[in-house]
């Protein structure tokens, strides 16, 4: 897994986070925040890697449904590009577009 996809990870995490078991939970943010390896959260679960890699998997698949049906991660990049577009000049405009991406 590249860093970007641990980025990527770890912002659906931090969104829906909460809709996981508390076991994925800590799996994927041991994995992608605290950088530990397959064989230390097994080692600290008391189970084998596979069984740790196997419910990382459901764990992503499940943070990727959310997002495919919520899009609330990809909406919070789309708002923020839009802040960073605001200078005085074309404020309003600016929040215009914000506003109508909130009426999603």
């Amino acid at each position: 897994m590249t860093l970007s996809d641990r980025v990527a990870i770890s912002e659906l995490l931090a969104e829906y986070g909460a809709l996981l078991t508390d076991k994925q939970r800590d799996m994927l943010s041991m994995y992608c925040e605290m950088d530990l390896s397959l064989s230390e959260i097994a080692t600290e679960y008391q189970v084998s890697r596979q069984a740790v890699r196997d419910s990382m998997q459901r764990a992503i698949a499940s943070l990727e449904e959310y997002e495919s049906k919520l899009g609330y991660v990809r909406l919070r990049s789309e708002i923020s590009a839009l802040l960073t577009k605001v200078d005085e000049s074309n404020w309003k405009d600016a929040i215009a577009e914000i506003a109508s991406k909130l009426e999603v």
